[in-house]
């Protein structure tokens, strides 16, 4: 520590501590989204087209947070690490068999990584937005899911998510009392509910997709659902 020569000893010590606690703030918050830059650090020298193409599409749909230049590249960047994560999944997916349930809870540590991450480059009024508006935010991660999942053209991306969000427009009645259920009896009759309701809304999206991309989609229906509903309950 050091004081000048007229300073109070006790003065220093505070303001030191302020600098120590600021400096380890700025430490922790450049951590976590180190920690979320490696996590498909096997797949980013490697990046595909579809990578790219999503991940600048999610930010430009990320636009109503009205993020400076500097945080629009900072939040590119984290979307595109999403993106590749999303990428990688799949592809461990199909090399190792894995089960839905593996997949829902690989998906939900990249969803929730990927919110940490945004939330140390967002401000508080900003990530508040971002967590508020879940219809764009459901809509969004779930077109990037698809995006990935279905291979989707430049052209489709638009069509697709202004589908998602519609669809969760149309279910968060059914979102809303699936998630304040305080019992597994009204977390289940909501479920059902939410269920009748999404399997409904799948239709809309066969004026889009490809005859190979339906029945991709309808393939993997379920996993679609819990990406939406993962999203929407977030609190992360």
């Amino acid at each position: 520590m050091h004081c000048t020569k007229n300073c109070n000893t006790a003065d220093c010590t505070k303001k030191y501590d302020l600098k120590q606690k600021t400096m380890n703030k700025k430490i922790l918050r450049i951590g976590v989204l180190s920690l979320f830059m490696l996590l498909a650090s096997n797949t980013v020298n490697a990046q595909s087209q579809q990578v790219e193409k999503i991940g600048t599409y999610i930010t430009q749909e990320m636009s109503f947070l009205n993020m400076t230049p500097l945080q629009a590249e900072q939040i590119y960047q984290i979307n595109l690490q999403a993106a590749a994560a999303l990428e990688n999944l799949d592809q461990k997916s199909f090399t190792q068999n894995s089960s839905q349930k593996e997949n829902i809870e690989s998906f939900a540590k990249i969803l929730k990584e990927r919110n940490v991450a945004l939330q140390n480059i967002l401000s508080p009024a900003q990530f508040q937005l971002f967590q508020e508006n879940k219809i764009a935010r459901a809509a969004t991660f779930r077109t990037m899911v698809m995006a990935r999942m279905l291979d989707l053209t430049n052209d489709q991306l638009t069509p697709v998510f202004n589908i998602n969000q519609k669809v969760v427009e149309n279910v968060r009645k059914d979102l809303d009392a699936y998630f304040s259920s305080e019992n597994n009896k009204g977390k289940n009759n909501a479920q059902r509910k939410l269920h009748k309701a999404l399997k409904k809304a799948d239709k809309a999206f066969d004026q889009v997709l490809s005859s190979q991309q339906i029945t991709t989609y309808h393939e993997n229906a379920d996993f679609l659902r819990s990406v939406l509903r993962e999203e929407y309950g977030t609190k992360n």
